[in-house]
């Protein structure tokens, strides 16, 4: 560790540590409106994904106005067999709410950038510590309020953080786009390759 970096306590460079809330009623609350409600299935490592994502209405997310997501937050999956993923909701989610079996995570802009947040937390070996911590003694995989408060973050200068988080940032953008670019040229192949030998279009266009 550099000499200029320092050891901070989640608490000491969050404003916001907390799990969110469900409105009541199961899976038949979620009577759609403008509000998305992040779950568990939404958080992964490798970022959103809004496979599963339901809605709730104005009312509803009233009732949850303490658990208001808000730009930049930081989520961390706190119980259950996803325990310790963790991500970023994009902003064209918003305007949402998230589930209690969800942590937000707010960085305090002054000492701790959210990005470089999340890639601390979603690196291997604090992956690892995390889901230690989560299977001390419980039946069940769970983080705590207080175990997030006390997990230390070790911290570079505010420059450093954004400069480590932009460069990380990049290389999942560009590797987000290359899935995507292969995604769209295998289908363009199995398309091909249907016409070629499934269906036979050249030969029945050589012979009309």
């Amino acid at each position: 560790m550099k000499s200029n970096w320092t050891i901070k306590t989640l608490s000491e460079v969050c404003t916001k540590i907390g799990s969110g809330q469900t409105p009541r009623g199961g899976k038949e609350s979620y009577k759609g409106g403008r509000f998305a409600l992040v779950r568990s299935q939404n958080i992964h490592n490798q970022g959103f994904t809004e496979n599963g994502l339901v809605y709730i209405n104005d009312l509803q997310a009233d009732q949850l106005s303490n658990v208001e997501i808000q730009s930049n937050d930081v989520f961390i999956n706190i119980t259950g067999h996803s325990v310790t993923r963790c991500c970023m909701v994009p902003d064209e989610i918003l305007p949402a709410r998230v589930n209690q079996h969800v942590a937000i995570l707010r960085a305090d802009n002054k000492f701790l950038d959210s990005g470089f947040l999340r890639y601390f937390l979603i690196s291997p070996k604090i992956q690892r510590t995390l889901l230690s911590l989560s299977s001390g003694g419980a039946t069940r995989k769970a983080l705590t309020k207080s175990m997030l408060e006390s997990f230390e973050i070790v911290l570079p200068t505010l420059l450093e953080q954004k400069t480590i988080a932009h460069i990380l940032g990049t290389f999942d953008q560009k590797i987000a786009l290359n899935k995507k670019t292969n995604k769209t040229l295998e289908g363009i192949a199995k398309s091909l390759f249907k016409s070629w030998f499934i269906d036979f279009d050249p030969v029945k266009a050589k012979s009309e």
